[in-house]
C-alpha cells in the first residue's frame, strides 16, 4: 500500500469564543491519495474550512489543536518544530481560498506573488521561479501572461483573479490542492473552467484534491470519495455514487432532499428544520437528534460512532432502516 499524501488522525480543535470553550473538531479522521479527489460537505460551522486550517497549521489564534496527528506525505508535522512544519506542508500542499480577492495581496503585483513560494520556499533564483510562474499562468489560461505578470490584482476580473490564486496554490509544486469554496464567486462559465482545470491537473500530475464546498452538484462532477460534516464530526463517508444514490446518514439524506431537481419540480423546496447544535455546550447523544425525523430514544442517549454501513460508513443507529421513517 502507498503512503497517503495526506493523513488526519482524530484531530480535536477548540476555539476560545466569548460564550466559552467551542469544540469546532471533536475527532475526525480520513486520508488523501494520490489522484484522489475527497469532497467535505456540511452546513456552515460543521468544522470543514477549521479542518483544512488545522492541516495548515492556518488556525487563528483563538484556536488550537488539543490532540491528533497529522501526516504529510509520511511525516508527523504536528510532531515538528513551527519551521519545519512549514516546509513540509509548503512543499506538498497548495491552498485554494474561497475568496481570491481577499487571499490575493493588493501591493504586490501578480508576478510577485506567484514566485514568492518557489523563491523563498523552494530556494529558486528569480529568473527561475519567472520562468515557472509564466508557465503555470498559460496552464491555468491566463492570456497574455508576460504582461499579467506585471498587474496587480485589482486590474483582473473575477475569473482571472480566482485563476492567479489556482497558479499561486500551484506555485510550490503541490503534491495535494485544498479548495475552500473556489468556485463561489464565479458565474458559471468560469466556474466550469476552474473545474475542468482542476480535474486536468488530477488527470495529468496526480494531483490529490480535498474540496469544501455547500455545492452538492459540484461534489457529483469532481470528487470520488465524500465526508459528510455535522457538528464537528465526520457522520457519513464513501464513494460519492453510493452516498448520492443511498445515503446511510439521515443528515446526508436531507442534504440531497434539499437539492432542487430541475426534472421534478415541488411547490416548495425541502429544508432541514431546527439548528446546528451549540458547540460550546457538551454534547448528549446525537447532534442531530433534534432535528433528525428518524430520532427515538436511543438517539438521545449517546453519541453513535462511524460504523460500517453497507460500502459506506455512518454515525448512525439507525442507518439500514431510517427511511421507513420518512415513509420510503
Amino acid at each position: 500500500m502507498t503512503t497517503p499524501l495526506v493523513s488526519v488522525r482524530d484531530i480535536h480543535v477548540e476555539i476560545d469564543t466569548r460564550r466559552g470553550l467551542l469544540k469546532a473538531l471533536r475527532g475526525i479522521s480520513f486520508d488523501v491519495e494520490e489522484g484522489a479527489s475527497v469532497g467535505i460537505v456540511g452546513e456552515s460551522g460543521s468544522g470543514k474550512s477549521i479542518a483544512l486550517k488545522a492541516i495548515l497549521g492556518l488556525l487563528p489564534k483563538n484556536a488550537r489543536m488539543t490532540s491528533g496527528e497529522i501526516w504529510i506525505n509520511g511525516v508527523q508535522i504536528n510532531a515538528l518544530p513551527k519551521n519545519e512544519q512549514r516546509k513540509v506542508i509548503t512543499s506538498n500542499i497548495g491552498m485554494i481560498f474561497q475568496d481570491a480577492i481577499a487571499a490575493l495581496n493588493p501591493v504586490m503585483t501578480i508576478g510577485k506573488q506567484i514566485t514568492e513560494i518557489p523563491i523563498y520556499n523552494l530556494g529558486w533564483d528569480k529568473e527561475r521561479a519567472k520562468s515557472y510562474a509564466l508557465e503555470i499562468m498559460n496552464l491555468v489560461g491566463i492570456p497574455e501572461a508576460e504582461r499579467r505578470f506585471e498587474v496587480y490584482p485589482h486590474q483582473l476580473s473575477g475569473g482571472l483573479r480566482q485563476r492567479i490564486a489556482v497558479a499561486i496554490a500551484l506555485s510550490g509544486q503541490p503534491k495535494v490542492l485544498f479548495c475552500d469554496e473556489p468556485t463561489t464567486s464565479l458565474d458559471v462559465t468560469i466556474q466550469a473552467q476552474v473545474l475542468k482545470l482542476l480535474m486536468d491537473l488530477r488527470e495529468t500530475k496526480g494531483t490529490g484534491l480535498v474540496f469544501v464546498t455547500h455545492d452538492l452538484a459540484v461534489v457529483n462532477e469532481i470528487c470520488d470519495d465524500l465526508k459528510v460534516m455535522y457538528a464537528g464530526r465526520l457522520v457519513e463517508t464513501g464513494a460519492v455514487a453510493s452516498i448520492f444514490d443511498s445515503p446511510s446518514h439521515p443528515y446526508s439524506y436531507s442534504l440531497l432532499k434539499a437539492v432542487p431537481d430541475v426534472d421534478h419540480p415541488v411547490e416548495r423546496l425541502f429544508s432541514i428544520t431546527g439548528e446546528a447544535p451549540d458547540l460550546t455546550e457538551p454534547v448528549v447523544g446525537c447532534p442531530f437528534s433534534p432535528r433528525c425525523f428518524a430520532s427515538d430514544a436511543t438517539c438521545e442517549k449517546s453519541e453513535p460512532n462511524l460504523v460500517l454501513s453497507g460500502d459506506k460508513m455512518a454515525a448512525c443507529y439507525h442507518s439500514s432502516t431510517f427511511l421507513r421513517a420518512e415513509g420510503k
